[in-house]
């Protein structure tokens, strides 16, 4: 099932069907946001919670009912995450409550079947879907932040490590040549806190999005990497709704990436992605986005699956953040971003999910 946006998909189960299909209808009515999966039977819920996305359980059963206390139970074991809604066709005294809290229920509404409550049900699926989202949305951050310090111990340790132990062979031995290493290696340090401090400010949407013309930033953004012989080569004049700044790191670090393992004399190609139509889907619902390609030596399929992580590199003084930064520029809008062998023979990155600029 599923909702899009900022729906809430519900799963919703009573004794009847008809009953399921009737308090259905009134949620979709009292709210938009709300698409309920009704049924009356337990075994079709689970199947339903175990194959597609579903924010909230509502379970309408008496207290003996297979639906009730026991079904709350059998959900909370196989998905600990999801938010349940336990709404009895009676109300409940306040043991029964307490038998409901004990075995997983988020909360407790009394008599799903008052028509006047549903206003009063709408907004307990609310606040639980909301609580849950915000749940998952600190713990996203949380293991975002524990890569972040990771990286940063890890890979800001090294290079000084190196510059600690140059300037002590250069007091040693009185070499102004292990001087000069130790500066690249403090280099190279300064190089990694632009880096992690760019991926820091990555992790909020962008408030403020301006139409940018994807050729002209490209092609000025292009001019701010080192790409040696390297050609850029961009095709059509498309205009994109993003945060220009957040944008240009995105493109730089790409067109750093593909130079980086593509050789100096590699040519990058940026495009318009070109959605297949098919009869069944409205052009409106087909992915839109730009690509970024080169006709360097490619990518593997295990390291599609690897290249975006923090750390993650293979070219030789790489940072292993360039990709993560594209990722997290991308999510930040919105979009989504992949990799795969390009048509050239190098790697092609494709952006989708993007706004027109008009």
């Amino acid at each position: 099932m599923g909702a899009p946006g900022d729906g809430i998909a519900i799963v919703l189960v009573t004794k009847t069907p008809e009953r399921a299909a009737a308090i259905a209808t009134s949620l979709e009515r009292a709210d938009d946001r709300l698409v309920a999966e009704p049924t009356a039977d337990t075994d079709a819920a689970l199947r339903v919670l175990r194959d597609t996305p579903v924010d909230c359980l509502v379970t309408a059963g008496g207290l003996t009912d297979p639906t009730g206390v026991p079904f709350v139970e059998t959900v909370r074991d196989r998905h600990p995450e999801l938010p349940i809604v336990f709404c009895p066709d009676e109300a409940l005294d306040a043991a029964a409550v307490s038998d409901a809290f004990e075995a997983g229920a988020t909360d407790v509404a009394r008599s799903c079947g008052e028509s006047d409550r549903t206003p009063v049900l709408v907004r307990r699926i609310s606040n639980a879907v909301a609580s849950a989202r915000a749940v998952a949305e600190a713990e996203r951050q949380r293991r975002r932040l524990e890569a972040f310090t990771s990286g940063v111990s890890h890979d800001l340790r090294n290079p000084l490590t190196v510059a600690q132990g140059r300037i002590e062979l250069a007091r040693r031995e009185g070499d102004v040549g292990h001087v000069d290493d130790a500066a690249a290696a403090i280099d190279r340090t300064f190089e990694l806190i632009d880096d992690l401090l760019t991926l820091a400010k990555q992790g909020e949407r962008p408030r403020e999005l301006d139409s940018v013309e994807l050729s002209d930033l490209a092609e000025r953004c292009w001019a701010n990497v080192a790409t040696g012989d390297a050609t850029l080569v961009v095709d059509g004049d498309r205009r994109l709704l993003a945060h220009p700044s957040r944008l240009k790191q995105l493109l730089e670090n790409l067109f750093r990436n593909a130079v980086d393992h593509g050789g100096d004399d590699v040519t990058v190609f940026v495009g318009d992605v070109s959605p297949m139509y098919t009869t069944t889907r409205a052009e409106t619902d087909l992915p839109t986005g730009f690509f970024v390609e080169d006709d360097g030596r490619g990518i593997s399929q295990d390291e599609c699956e690897d290249v975006f992580d923090v750390g993650y590199t293979t070219a030789e003084g790489g940072t292993g953040f360039g990709l993560n930064i594209v990722r997290e520029v991308a999510n930040a809008h919105g979009w989504e971003v992949s990799v795969s062998e390009g048509t050239r023979g190098g790697a092609r990155f494709e952006i989708t999910g993007v706004e027109s600029g008009g």
